[in-house]
């Protein structure tokens, strides 16, 4: 679908049949001022939907950034724990903190 622009006079004259559009198409109107591009006019349920988007990247991004920055880590002789030493660990914590508060 081609990109559909209109100039910021649009909005005062067309703007029902331009949010119509914009609802049925689900795509983005982009509004120039004085030829150049200003703002976007878009469905708010497209907008969310593309915001719950890159949030759901943003954060695909983020966990494989700590996945890269452990094995770095253990390549680089950082030490590493299997997930049994690991839970044990957290038990005794745990267990620490329960002792501590009815000590």
């Amino acid at each position: 679908m081609a990109m559909d622009i209109r100039p910021a006079s649009a909005l005062r004259t067309e703007y029902n049949e331009l949010a119509a559009r914009s609802r049925t198409t689900g795509q983005p109107i982009y509004i120039t001022r004085n030829g150049e591009g200003d703002t976007v006019l878009m469905d708010l349920d497209a907008f969310t939907r593309r915001e719950e988007e890159l949030d759901r990247r943003e954060a695909v991004l983020d966990h494989r950034a700590l996945v890269l920055e452990a094995e770095l880590g253990r390549l680089s002789g950082e030490p590493t724990y299997t997930s049994e030493q690991v839970r044990d660990a957290v038990r005794q914590h745990l267990l620490n903190r329960r002792r501590e508060k009815h000590g």
